[in-house]
C-alpha cells in the first residue's frame, strides 16, 4: 500500500485525511511549517491527533517516508515551496499539488518537480468540510489516471483528465467565476433588497427561477438567449445602478453586468443570429472566433 504524506496541514488535508483513515488507509503523515508555534500549532497537533495522522519535524523528513507527496497551502507559496522540496524528492513518487492556483502556476510547479518525481495537477471541485475524501477533484498531467486509481480505491471521487498539467486547475478557475460571483450577485442583491424589507423575497425569487428543472438546459437558454438581448438587458442595468447608487448601496457586481452586456452587444450576436437565440449556445463560440 502506498503511503501519502501531506505538505501544509489546513482544513482541507486535515479533512482528506480523516476520510482516507476512515476507508482504511493508514500511515498518513503531514509537515505543516506552524505546527511548531503557536496559537496555529495546537490546531494542527488537534488535528493529526484526530484523523491519526503522524506529524513530521521538517518537509525533508516527510518527503523521505512516503510515496505520494500532495502539497496543500496557499496557492502563492505553490511554487516556492515547489523550490524548497524539489531536490527531496525520488523518481518512485508522485507530487500532487492541491493548491487553488491557476493553470499557468501549476505549470511552473511541475516545471520544478518534473526532474526529480512524477507531477499531478488536482484541483478540488467542492466544499471539503463535510465532503471529506469524497469531495469531487479532478486531475490532469503524467501521474492523472494513477493518482485517480489509488483514491478512488479508497472512496474518492478523482476524474483524471486528458490532457497536460494545468487542465484541472483551469476547469477550477472557470468554476470560480460563477461560483465566487453568484455569491456576489446574492449578497449584492440581499443588501439592496434590505433597503426595503425585500431581501428574503428577492431570494424567494431568484430561487424559484433557478431550481426548476434541468440545469444544464437552463443554463443553455439563458446563456443562449443572454446573448441576443443584452442591448436591452444593458438599459434595464443603468436602471439598477442608478436605483443602488440613489440608495448608496455598492453597485461593483452590477456595474460588471453592464460591462459584460455591452461586450455582448459589441460581439454582434444579435445580427449574427438574426435576433433569434440560438438552439445550442456552444454556437456563439463561432460568432467569437471570427
Amino acid at each position: 500500500m502506498k503511503t501519502i504524506g501531506f505538505l501544509g496541514f489546513g482544513e482541507a488535508s486535515f479533512n482528506i485525511s480523516e476520510g482516507l483513515r476512515d476507508e482504511g488507509l493508514s500511515g498518513v503523515r503531514a509537515f505543516d511549517a506552524g505546527w511548531q508555534r503557536e496559537p496555529y500549532g495546537t490546531v494542527v497537533r488537534e488535528r493529526a491527533e484526530r484523523a491519526g495522522v503522524t506529524l513530521e519535524n521538517s518537509a525533508e523528513d516527510l518527503i523521505e517516508k512516503v510515496d505520494i507527496v500532495v502539497c496543500s497551502i496557499s496557492a502563492n507559496m505553490a511554487v516556492p515551496v515547489a523550490q524548497q522540496v524539489a531536490s527531496f524528492l525520488r523518481p518512485d513518487q508522485i507530487y500532487v499539488d492541491l493548491n487553488s492556483a491557476g493553470p499557468d502556476t501549476k505549470v511552473e510547479v511541475e516545471k520544478i518537480v518534473a526532474p526529480h518525481a512524477t507531477f499531478v495537477d488536482v484541483a478540488i471541485m467542492g466544499t471539503v468540510p463535510g465532503n471529506r475524501h469524497k469531495v469531487p477533484m479532478l486531475a490532469a498531467g503524467k501521474g492523472a489516471q494513477e493518482i485517480a486509481d489509488y483514491l478512488n480505491g479508497f472512496g474518492a471521487r478523482v476524474t483524471a483528465l486528458e490532457g497536460p498539467a494545468g487542465k484541472a486547475s483551469a476547469s477550477k478557475m472557470f468554476r470560480s467565476i460563477f461560483m465566487k460571483g453568484y455569491v456576489m450577485l446574492l449578497l449584492e442583491a440581499v443588501v439592496a433588497g434590505r433597503k426595503f424589507g425585500l431581501e428574503d423575497d428577492v431570494l424567494v425569487s431568484i430561487r424559484d427561477t433557478l431550481a426548476s428543472g434541468d440545469f444544464l438546459k437552463q443554463a443553455n437558454d439563458m446563456i443562449a438567449r443572454g446573448v441576443i438581448h443584452a442591448e436591452r438587458r444593458e438599459h434595464e442595468m443603468d436602471e439598477v445602478i442608478a436605483t443602488l447608487n440613489s440608495l448608496d448601496v455598492d453597485a461593483t457586481m452590477s456595474v460588471a453586468t453592464k460591462n459584460k452586456l455591452a461586450w455582448c452587444v459589441s460581439q454582434g450576436f444579435r445580427e449574427h443570429f438574426n435576433a433569434q437565440p440560438p438552439a445550442d449556445y456552444h454556437d456563439i463560440f463561432a460568432v467569437l472566433a471570427r
